[in-house]
């Protein structure tokens, strides 16, 4: 598994002050991601933190002393379980939307 392209969004309407990181498969039919989003390899992606934590350092996005913890949730979205992701635990980060496209 190999990280394509991070992107940050700032919500000011964000349901939860927390940051959100999603994880979007690539080559991945909207049908597929619509029957995979219950059974996302959350472990394989949590190995990934690292770079993406790199990449959020290099864009200003976080400051190079602080790794947040992050923990997995299938309603990090919304109160159904249609968008799985994971909560950073950071205020600095507060309000934000990180989508990780996967190769």
């Amino acid at each position: 598994m190999e990280i394509a392209n991070v992107t940050v969004r700032h919500d000011n309407q964000s349901r939860s002050a927390k940051a959100r990181i999603y994880f979007w498969p690539g080559k991945e039919t909207v049908m597929e991601n619509l029957v995979n989003r219950r059974s996302r390899p959350y472990n394989e992606f949590r190995k990934l933190m690292p770079q993406v934590f790199a990449k959020l350092r290099d864009e200003g996005v976080l400051s190079a002393d602080v790794t947040p913890k992050v923990r997995w949730s299938q309603y990090a979205g919304c109160s159904c379980p249609c968008s799985p992701g994971f909560i950073v635990d950071d205020y600095h980060m507060a309000r934000r939307t990180i989508s990780v496209e996967l190769a």
